[in-house]
């Protein structure tokens, strides 16, 4: 038996890219003092509720410190939904150079295999195949930062229609507009309620007022439906206005906005299951019809 130079650098590289496939997929275990530092405080720039932006400790998010320093770059990252997933731009340009770098490595191989083929293949077709697969793999990323965002804003949705209509009930009862939202805001543990929360909370130590406070919160993190209450609590607060019907009305908007999305995402869902049945279709007719026209085609 003979050993093969080419295939023994293709076992290894292989062997590598599968071993560090699996640690990727294995969970990890955070710092504590990582986990410490993740508390909501206000920033330099007035953002109630943001997450301070950590220091770069990996490699890749010291990439991307190089990176953001680039005031081109930095100004076209977006900005709301990195507050919103917590998600420092440090780390996120660091991920969009491991994701280039992917992107002109995937053709190289390519290009290897069909060296060790013996297969020829101009300079400029690996060069070209890798520049713009690196650019899509750019594009990917900050694809996938959307999609995150978007359904972090699909749940911080649910919660705002789920505060609408507990502030109209204690305002029903008699309670005001900051004792109400204080009451609205002290249940829950998820994502969203934690974050008004803490907004809302350190508003009241930097004595702004709770609805001021939510109202920076949903223009920060690009979310309507949790400004848009603000005003009507301010009214409530200011000028003591009976505001039951309005909150109930919002908060009947949010939930007829959220089912109109759930229906376009489900009618989406369906258009991308034509093009798969119309292949199953085809393939199940090449079954059938190709045995059929090999029998006439031999007489």
């Amino acid at each position: 038996m003979s050993l093969s130079l080419p295939g023994m650098l293709l076992g290894g590289v292989t062997t590598a890219g599968a071993t560090l496939l699996v640690r990727s997929l294995l969970p990890r275990r955070a710092p504590l003092d990582a986990l410490l530092r993740r508390t909501h405080s206000p920033t330099p720039g007035g953002v109630v509720g943001a997450l301070p932006v950590r220091a770069p400790v990996r490699w890749a998010d010291q990439i991307g410190g190089r990176l953001l320093e680039a005031d081109t770059v930095a100004s076209r990252l977006p900005a709301r939904d990195l507050t919103l997933l917590d998600l420092p731009p440090a780390t996120l340009l660091g991920k969009c150079a491991l994701y280039a770098l992917a992107g002109l490595l995937i053709p190289q191989w390519i290009v290897f295999l069909l060296y060790v083929g013996h297969v020829p293949v101009p300079f400029l077709v690996p060069v070209a195949a890798g520049v713009g697969c690196a650019v899509f793999m750019v594009f990917k990323c900050l694809d996938d930062v959307r999609e995150q965002a978007a359904a972090r804003r699909r749940e911080y949705r649910y919660y705002t229609a789920s505060l609408l209509e507990r502030v109209a009930l204690a305002r029903s009862s008699d309670a005001g507009a900051a004792e109400a939202l204080s009451r609205a805001v002290e249940s829950g543990d998820g994502r969203a309620a934690v974050r008004i929360r803490d907004a809302v909370e350190h508003g009241r130590l930097a004595g702004v007022s709770p609805w001021e406070a939510l109202g920076r919160l949903g223009n920060d993190l690009g979310i309507p439906e949790l400004a848009r209450p603000a005003a009507s609590l301010a009214l409530a607060g200011e000028e003591q206005a009976a505001v039951y019907a309005q909150l109930e009305a919002q908060a009947e908007m949010v939930r007829r906005g959220l089912l109109a999305d759930r229906k376009e995402a489900a009618n989406e869902a369906t258009e991308k299951m034509h093009l798969p049945a119309l292949a199953i279709v085809f393939l199940m007719a090449a079954f059938l019809l190709v045995p059929a026209l090999i029998r006439i085609t031999s007489f």
